[in-house]
């Protein structure tokens, strides 16, 4: 009985240690998908604008 109340703690544990790591690899790959969106429109509006 002591054995599963440690695993479902250990569980937890886990898990609010994921949490916050996963919310930063959202806020990171949004950052970096922005940054390429940018990049690329960039790039698309600087070649139009060649003759």
């Amino acid at each position: 009985m002591n054995n599963r109340r440690n695993n479902a703690a250990g569980r937890r544990r886990t898990e609010r240690r994921l949490l916050p790591f996963f919310i930063e690899f959202v806020k990171f790959s949004a950052g970096f998908a922005a940054i390429i969106a940018i990049a690329l429109l960039t790039l698309r509006v600087a070649s139009a604008a060649l003759p």
